[in-house]
């Protein structure tokens, strides 16, 4: 079978949830294919995207729940889209022969319907890499869609779609959050984790000020965003903080660390969830975080540490503390560290 997974680079959640899906499909003897030839049509709008996250967050917020409302803008992108996904992707689909078009981006989804409508044979499957669905994740003409939570059935089945075409799998994360650690049995005695995002949005300065007040060590990771570092690099920090780049063992640290403070990106939630570590949000993305905030608090998955940092801090590290307790027993409900793999074997059997 030949599978082609869509996706374009706004973030980072859309690609690593590819890649996962990505050595799934390959390990199951797949044929297997990356597009992001939507993305010459994305300059511009991405642009907007990060200026509005950046800098008019509160107008973007508003925008976001406004387009997720109202059924003429979902009506109108669509077919914008579906006209685009014509333009540039018919020549690809032609080329390649994909059975299988697997969209972890909502705009490829859309995008690659428009191929589907001539040519009905082909399969085409949404993965969600956050918590809810918006209106513009909404495509009638996907075969089907994986999400993590059960409200996000709900979500797609509140649009008009089909509850039973719904598979609630999980987050796609790397295998390698599936492995056994024996760190995990031991009292953690890592470092305090702090992830910068790939998009290095937020008060990072004044978030690791608070945590250096902390008597723990504190690792702040910026992945590749190298800016960040070296905005956290030109001021003075105590020993046992530590600021560094892209890091290949994610895996291993999450699941030996004493406590992970960021914000809420879906694929994130993910791997917290899978290595069972307290977790305090404290900043969030306009629009989409927000709604993925909501709903980790709403399963006890984290809590919101924005106001308060210290103080629940220190409670959460606490091994016998009835919050953090109370947490790490609802991540290990919630982790679905097979969820790539399920994925594949359900689209194998389309």
């Amino acid at each position: 079978m030949r599978i082609l997974i869509a996706s374009l680079p706004i973030g980072t959640g859309h690609d690593i949830a590819a890649r996962a899906l990505a050595e799934s499909f390959a390990l199951k003897g797949a044929q297997v294919e990356f597009s992001h030839h939507l993305v010459p049509d994305m300059r511009v709008q991405t642009g907007l995207y990060f200026f509005g996250i950046r800098y008019l967050p509160q107008m973007y917020s508003t925008l976001f729940h406004v387009g997720d409302r109202a059924e003429l803008l979902w009506r109108r992108h669509r077919q914008a889209w579906r006209s685009t996904g014509v333009r540039l992707l018919e020549g690809v689909y032609d080329a390649l022969k994909p059975d299988v078009v697997v969209a972890t981006h909502p705009y490829a989804l859309t995008g690659w319907s428009g191929v589907k409508e001539r040519h009905p044979e082909l399969r085409l499957v949404g993965v969600l890499t956050d918590l809810s669905v918006h209106r513009f994740w909404y495509e009638p003409a996907a075969d089907a869609y994986a999400v993590w939570l059960p409200e996000q059935v709900d979500d797609l089945a509140g649009f008009g779609y089909d509850a039973d075409r719904v598979w609630p799998l999980g987050i796609p994360i790397r295998a390698s959050f599936a492995e056994p650690n024996p760190l995990i049995r031991q009292l953690r005695q890592g470092p305090i984790v702090l992830l910068g995002g790939g998009l290095g949005v937020g008060p990072y300065v004044r978030i690791l000020k608070k945590l250096t007040a902390l008597p723990h060590p504190v690792l702040a990771i910026c992945g590749h965003n190298e800016n960040l570092r070296w905005r956290l690099d030109g001021y003075r920090w105590p020993e046992r903080v530590h600021i560094v780049g892209y890091i290949e063992h994610m895996p291993s640290l999450l699941k030996a660390a004493r406590l992970v403070v960021g914000k809420p990106g879906g694929v994130t939630a993910a791997e917290v969830c899978q290595s069972q570590v307290p977790w305090l949000l404290t900043h969030w993305i306009a629009g989409q975080e927000e709604e993925n905030r909501d709903r980790l608090i709403m399963h006890d998955l984290a809590i919101r540490g924005d106001n308060n940092l210290q103080e629940l801090a220190q409670e959460l590290i606490d091994p016998g503390s009835p919050r953090r307790q109370r947490m790490l027993a609802s991540q290990k409900a919630w982790a679905r560290p097979d969820a790539a793999d399920q994925f594949a074997d359900r689209v194998l059997s389309l």
